[in-house]
């Protein structure tokens, strides 16, 4: 591993791993090389350790590499759900290298993965299909460059009448996702960022769309695919809560009158010590709207630990149908099996 390497992938397992997953894979290997790993220190000792580890042919680099894919793959994003208008688009779907060929030329399909890329702008990054070994899926991912300036400083000289204003420039890697599912959903998947607002990811919408059309030779998003309607689900899941309350924990509600009046309840707080419907008030004013004609449109739920036989690490928020009835945003990094979980909840409830 040349030195500008080592830099890229400590950058991105600083930026992108949570240090407990970094942790995780140099105990895999730490009982048979107790004297190349150690397990204490901060997060970049354990990304050094890591790094040397590589280096010294310890740990394989393809693991270092899985670490990174899934962390840029499973949570910290907004989720968009569409599905195909018909069975015929399904099964053109399920070939998986016919649609990657009507999307990506086959000279930059060379250069898959470009896992350690910096982008400047759009750029193809991987395919795989079959994805994680499942029959007739399929992951289409591409990186983009998001910059931002923060304001640091702000000064007024008024010796020269001169007004100085220091800005910060801030740039991340954008991750977007298209993923083929086995229940035969197209899902597009923006990873989040610290300055994201409703335009910036209606932008990133609208871009993804374009690129998969390619010009009419790829995936058609006007004629092809529609939104995956998730308002049976959040109208579920807030009616069926007591009935569920070891599996999660209501946290806020969006309610919609018959008259499109909208109200918003929440609990105390966001971590789910408190359910939404534990207080008489609240219980009754949700209940007033669902008996009187309305309905929620956006519900934000925390999944328990304890209640999940295990597959959860640790509790995790999920917000359904904030920007739109179709999007499930995941605010934290999760691992793939808590993804899984977490989206089989959420079907059940569909």
């Amino acid at each position: 591993m040349i030195l500008a390497q080592r830099d890229i992938y400590t950058e991105l397992l600083n930026s992108q791993v949570l240090k407990e997953d970094i942790h995780e894979l140099l105990k895999t290997y730490k009982d048979a090389h107790k004297d190349d790993i150690t397990l204490s220190g901060n997060k970049l000792d354990n990304v050094n350790n890591l790094l040397d580890a590589v280096e010294k042919n310890i740990i394989p680099a393809t693991d270092l590499q899985i670490l990174i894919k899934d962390s840029e793959e499973f949570g910290d994003q907004y989720i968009y759900l569409y599905e195909p208008i018909n069975k015929t688009i399904s099964q053109k779907y399920n070939d998986g290298n016919s649609i990657i060929d009507s999307i990506v030329s086959q000279s930059i399909k060379l250069g898959f993965p470009k896992l350690t890329i910096k982008p400047t702008k759009f750029e193809w990054a991987d395919f795989r299909s079959p994805y994680r070994g499942v029959k007739n899926t399929w992951l289409l991912k591409m990186y983009d460059r998001k910059v931002r300036e923060i304001k640091i400083d702000d000064k007024y000289d008024i010796s020269k009448g001169q007004r100085v204003v220091t800005f910060e420039r801030t740039e991340s890697r954008l991750i977007y996702l298209i993923e083929w599912t086995e229940s035969e959903q197209l899902e597009i998947k923006i990873s989040r960022t610290s300055f994201d607002s409703a335009k910036s990811l209606n932008e990133s919408i609208k871009l993804i769309r374009n690129k998969i059309y390619n010009g009419g030779q790829g995936i058609n998003p006007e004629t092809e695919i529609k939104y995956v309607d998730l308002t049976d689900c959040v109208n579920n899941i807030l009616k069926k809560s007591e009935d569920n309350e070891k599996i999660y924990k209501l946290i806020s509600v969006t309610l919609i009158d018959s008259q499109f009046g909208r109200a918003s309840i929440r609990a105390f707080d966001d971590q789910g010590q408190s359910d939404l419907l534990s207080e008489g008030s609240r219980k009754q004013a949700i209940e007033a709207y669902l008996n009187g004609n309305g309905k929620a449109d956006g519900v934000v739920v925390r999944f328990l630990a304890d209640g999940s036989n295990g597959e959860l690490k640790s509790d995790i928020n999920v917000i359904i149908g904030r920007d739109g009835i179709n999007q499930i945003i995941i605010p934290a990094k999760i691992k793939p099996q808590e993804y899984k979980y977490v989206r089989r909840k959420i079907a059940e409830f569909s």
